[in-house]
């Protein structure tokens, strides 16, 4: 990626620091959306000391070796641990999660610290200086529950005030705000302002058993103690004094419990995280707009901005372009709709997970197939999947990809249990083993999960990936407090071989900021099926009504009712008026999450890889893309960019995404996402004529062979182009998307 040349910097920056972790007093001129008295500005100088500690932005003093290390940072003390500590652990847990940290995956050649600008003096290479301000950002109660959002600016040592720019970059999942580090590097490189705002979900977690809850920087305390400034907090009432009482031990969750509906406000959360920035720029310079700023009347959506000579930052003169993958491309995507202030000028994201409205029918054409499905949500998804997959993975025609046996944490035997069950159940007719895989897996296709997503099926179920959802999301949409319990499925510590409910371990506990993705199983916080016929226990060691270990086949089946309503999933022929009304509240949630397609006319591009097995390319990339053509037809300027042997988790392409030879089967979008950026920006600063049109990009997974830089812009990784070869144009004509195969 390309970084401006020639930067030379001493370890005294002229940007007016304050103090290190120092609380700053010009809370007056605010944005409404911050928490007075909840802003901290910290200068990271790269520079190592005597005991060689250091800190940066993009790594945390860790750089590209401790980014790599197989062992995590520790604490110095494990029961209380720093919020120092717990910054480092957190970009140390999150950047992992989001990017291949192998060197022939490309890390230290295509991204990571060792492409880092040079800063001279005794700036150590590879680590990114600056000041880093934090924050609490306002949102809505819940029940009188406490959530607040936290949010980071990083402002590199080399923003330059004359060409400001700024890349938002919200988590990835269910992560905390330091969840977009490893794409927020382009924007470091690149000199820009990263802004990383929460998403009303993260990593705050209330520990009901004992009261305690977690700080904005990490650090788990007393409910009563951090008060109206935690993460989360579960306002107390006689309900949750009973669940307590029933069920010891829980752990409140707050992308579940925080009854708000959190999806529904991502893009506004991401919103007033660039407004919180534009503050960060104008408070660290010492700046402020002139009145006439106010009103954006400069503003304008044109290759480049204008320049103007008033003093300040503001959207008519700073650069904003917004990313991220998974959750965080389609917080994204929702800021740039409801973007009425003109504060991004361009948008580039991965694996967008997005539920796009429906519009009238179009058909998506993929090679011979026509596919009129589209248009339901995530939680649909994901409810089908734990439903079918576990059985499905037994099909002979999986054999052989990653990780096909049974899930963690599980029996042996327990998928082809579930494949019985499914039989018993009405759901499968074969009698035979394999012939009832074989038959889930055809009720899967037809249901739109097509052969390029086969290869990581299996995988994502020994992950435990469906299952893991179905509470959080259920929960989230439907607005249900902790105590509602939906499905029987709780959060809490269980024994490592018991699989009982248990105290957290007081370690784990301190650390689960740092170490979690926010959705449970993280964190040592496990799912507990409640409804177990022998009492509460570890999920995957449950036992069903029909007296089978079967994964909790009862269970997907209650939150598959909840995405379908179809009482014969519950195994009688109508719902209860209390089941009725636990649909309805998930349903109107989901509505609540539907998105418009309307991008404002800006300039945007959404790359998906072909092999996503989570966020299926026929329900939402695909169709986004869709909709936008008939929102906005001729004048859409989005890109639409799908690349072949590219899924979700880019992280376990070199480690578990290999096939039985131990081959490299995957490719990595983090490169494209890069690349993708690259022309954006250079598309926004005037210096490209054009960005690339909607195509399939065909890369090959490398196998055996690491990266080299010469692999770049060849065969193996080849450009997304200007000009796609004939059979790789990606079109929209007539309400049909046709998709090259």
């Amino acid at each position: 990626m390309p970084v401006r040349n020639g930067i030379v910097m001493t370890a005294v920056f002229l940007m007016g620091f304050t103090a290190s972790g120092s609380v700053l007093s010009r809370s007056d001129s605010l944005p409404a959306s911050v928490v007075r008295g909840s802003v901290d500005k910290a200068v990271y100088d790269g520079i190592r000391d005597d005991a060689g500690n250091a800190d940066d932005l993009l790594s945390a003093g860790l750089n590209a070796e401790g980014l790599q290390d197989l062992v995590a940072p520790g604490f110095t003390d494990p029961l209380n641990p720093t919020p120092a500590e717990l910054r480092r652990l957190a970009i140390y847990t999150n950047f992992r999660a989001i990017t291949d940290m192998e060197d022939g995956g490309g890390f230290g050649l295509f991204w990571g610290p060792a492409l880092a600008p040079s800063f001279g003096g005794e700036v150590e290479q590879g680590l990114v200086p600056g000041v880093e301000y934090t924050a609490l950002m306002k949102k809505p109660a819940g029940s009188g529950n406490i959530n607040k959002v936290p949010v980071a600016v990083q402002i590199p040592a080399h923003f330059d005030p004359t060409d400001p720019c700024m890349l938002l970059v919200p988590p990835s999942g269910s992560r905390g705000y330091y969840g977009g580090i490893a794409i927020g590097e382009w924007g470091l490189f690149q000199g820009c302002a990263v802004v990383l705002p929460g998403k009303a979900t993260g990593t705050g977690f209330h520990l009901l058993g004992t009261n305690e809850v977690f700080d904005k920087k990490g650090v788990l305390k007393p409910a009563e103690e951090v008060g109206r400034k935690s993460q989360f907090t579960v306002k107390q009432t006689g309900p949750l004094k009973r669940f307590i009482e029933a069920y010891p031990d829980r752990v409140a969750a707050k992308h579940a419990h925080s009854q708000i509906n959190p999806e529904r406000l991502w893009g506004k959360v991401a919103l007033s995280g660039i407004d919180f920035a534009f503050w960060a720029l104008n408070d660290h310079f010492h700046k402020r707009d002139d009145e006439e700023h106010g009103h954006h009347d400069a503003w304008h959506r044109g290759k480049a901005k204008r320049k103007h000579k008033a003093r300040g930052f503001y959207p008519g003169n700073t650069l904003v372009i917004a990313s991220g993958t998974s959750n965080a491309a389609g917080t994204s995507l929702r800021a740039l709709e409801n973007d009425r202030k003109g504060l991004i000028d361009g948008l580039v994201v991965i694996e967008p997970n997005i539920n796009p409205r429906s519009a009238g029918k179009f058909v998506i054409k993929f090679g011979d197939d026509r596919f009129t499905g589209h248009g339901t949500s995530l939680y649909d998804n994901h409810t089908m999947m734990s439903v079918y997959a576990a059985c499905a993975a037994l099909s002979p025609s999986l054999a052989g990809t990653p990780l096909n046996v049974d899930p963690l944490g599980a029996p042996e035997g327990s998928r082809a249990t579930r494949c019985s069950s499914l039989k018993e159940a009405g759901l499968l007719g074969s009698d035979t083993p394999s012939g009832q895989a074989d038959e889930a897996l055809q009720i899967l296709r037809e249901y739109g999960y097509y052969e390029e997503q086969d290869t990581l099926l299996a995988s994502h179920e020994w992950l435990n990936l469906w299952r893991s959802l179905n509470p959080t999301y259920g929960a989230a949409h439907g607005r249900f407090a902790v105590w509602d319990n939906i499905c029987n499925i709780s959060f809490g510590a269980t024994g490592r071989t018991s699989g009982l409910p248990m105290p957290l371990p007081p370690e784990q506990a301190a650390a689960l900021f740092s170490v979690s993705g926010g959705v449970p199983p993280t964190g040592g916080v496990s799912l507990i099926n409640d409804a177990s016929r022998d009492g509460p226990v570890l999920e995957n060691l449950s036992i069903s009504a029909n007296g089978l270990q079967d994964l909790n086949l009862d269970g997907a089946l209650c939150f598959r009712y909840l995405a379908t309503g179809d009482a014969s999933l519950l195994n009688r022929r109508h719902a209860t008026s209390s089941e009725r009304k636990r649909y309805r509240r998930v349903q109107r949630g989901i509505r609540e999450t539907l998105t418009t397609g309307n991008l404002h006319r800006t300039p945007a591009m959404i790359l998906t890889g072909r092999s996503d097995a989570l966020v299926f390319p026929n329900y939402h990339s695909r169709p986004y893309y869709g909709l936008n053509q008939v929102i906005e037809g001729s004048r859409s300027r989005l890109s639409y960019i799908e690349i072949t042997n590219a899924q979700h988790f880019e992280a376990l392409i070199s480690t578990f995404w290999r096939d039985s030879s131990l081959a490299v089967q995957f490719v990595p979008l983090h490169y494209y996402l890069f690349q993708a950026l690259d022309r954006m920006y250079g598309y926004l600063k005037g210096e490209e004529d054009s960005l690339p049109p909607s195509q399939v990009v065909r890369p090959v997974p490398r196998e055996f062979k690491p990266y080299e830089a010469a692999d770049a812009g060849t065969g193996l990784l080849p450009d997304i182009m200007d000009d796609p070869a004939d059979g790789d144009h990606i079109e929209f004509s007539r309400r049909v998307l046709t998709i090259p195969r």
